[in-house]
């Protein structure tokens, strides 16, 4: 029973044939949420099979996903607890005035915090393994440097609008955490922002608009289904199509986007090059195609960037000019154009390995080079495997673990 197999198949083709028409290949596949239907780990399972396609014929790796939950990564019987929901209300009733101070008063507090985020697990069990969960108090947003052309740093940050969404979602009605100001200007770096719900499904949309205008020169939405594209004099801001959207759905469309990114000159005449490919499904018969802008098939946007001039060592970092990619799997796919591989690759190649093992394997690798403490008993399962790897970083066990998950991971195939 799977209507959408014929669209996600057609995507899959139209990316690589585009990849290959660019001659590029992605740095990165943004996803801003709606990974799952109803948050179910079978939905995960299934959405981490599709990406390893989408990332194998773009000629990239699973290891440059980079995730946001949406309203659909919510479990919603969860949500829909009297506890949650009494402490959605009382963050929605909250005059805005107030809102940042009772925002943190409670996601500081290891008990609230726990019950609004605990709907968010599954999500996070899966977001984890590209270190895209989110949690508070600390780590509420998701970043990811990679690097630009130039050797100047391309800064991506997923903001998480999903905090107190449940069954009882309208527009005007939801929320970013006051961490989204975290996001600054600094010479040399260039944003780009993830949220899944666009500025009026927000409470804090306009706050939040003011400052991305302010500070993001790429910002990306899902939720709404609808291609978009508005071009402003400092920023653009791309609303994408769903990759499936529900048939019902007025003015279906289902669509993905890639943005090519490049900086031009450099010092005090540095130029940031937008260009958007609107990829968007036509009927009979049925195909991706281009969205047009009058009779161009791109749509393209010059920024003034600040001066600045990359020193021998970040130069030497640079590599070729390559892309990256931002998605909704219940919604949009976009691609970046930017240069060189995050460090951290390596990292998460060896966690999206980690996390493919069973409960019982994670847990007998990192009880074996000691990395599980006793805090960490009753903590979520992402929550702990997280601490796995931040431990093996700081006690440089990084290799030992990469053998240890090679020889469990080889074991699996055996007894297959």
């Amino acid at each position: 029973m799977d209507p959408n197999c014929h669209l996600r198949n057609e995507l899959l083709r139209d990316a690589e044939n585009m990849c290959q028409r660019l001659g590029k290949a992605p740095s990165a596949i943004l996803i801003s949420g709606d990974i799952a239907y109803a948050a179910h780990a079978d939905e995960y399972a299934f959405a981490l099979s599709w990406l390893e396609k989408l990332a194998t014929n773009c000629g990239t790796t699973t290891e440059s996903v980079f995730v946001i939950p949406g309203n659909h990564d919510v479990v919603r019987s969860m949500a829909s607890k009297p506890m949650v929901q009494a402490l959605h209300e009382q963050i929605k009733s909250t005059n805005p005035l107030f809102l940042d101070g009772v925002l943190r008063g409670l996601l500081l507090d290891s008990e609230t915090s726990r019950v609004l985020y605990a709907p968010l697990d599954e999500f996070n069990l899966f977001a984890g393994q590209f270190f895209c969960d989110v949690s508070a108090p600390m780590q509420t947003i998701a970043r990811r440097d990679l690097k630009l052309n130039d050797g100047s740093t391309l800064r991506l940050t997923g903001l998480n609008s999903a905090i107190v969404s449940s069954h009882a979602d309208k527009a005007g009605d939801l929320y970013v955490d006051p961490a989204c100001f975290q996001i600054i200007r600094e010479r040399g770096v260039e944003h780009v922002a993830l949220c899944h719900h666009p500025f009026t499904w927000l409470k804090n949309g306009e706050v939040l608009k003011d400052h991305l205008n302010d500070v993001v020169r790429i910002q990306l939405f899902g939720h709404e289904h609808t291609s978009r594209i508005e071009q402003h004099h400092d920023s653009v801001r791309i609303s994408a199509s769903a990759a499936h959207p529900d048939r019902t759905e007025p003015g279906w469309e289902p669509g993905y986007n890639l943005i090519e990114l490049e900086v031009n000159n450099s010092g005090p005449e540095r130029q940031l090059i937008v260009t958007a490919h609107i990829r968007i499904w036509q009927s009979r018969p049925g195909q991706f195609r281009a969205k047009m802008k009058g009779d161009k098939d791109v749509f393209q946007q010059k920024f003034s960037l600040d001066g600045w001039t990359a020193t021998p060592a970040q130069a030497a970092g640079t590599a070729s000019t390559t892309e990256s990619a931002h998605s909704e799997v219940d919604g949009p796919t976009v691609e970046l154009q930017t240069a060189g591989r995050d460090p951290m690759d390596t990292l998460r190649n060896i966690s999206v390995r980690f996390f493919k093992l069973t409960f019982s394997q994670k847990s007998a690798i990192a009880g074996k080079l000691g990395l599980l403490e006793d805090e960490d008993l009753n903590q979520p399962d992402f929550v702990r495997f997280r601490r796995v790897f931040e431990r093996a970083r700081d006690r440089n066990l990084i290799g030992d673990l990469d053998t240890e998950i090679t020889a469990a991971t080889a074991m699996v195939s055996k007894n297959k």
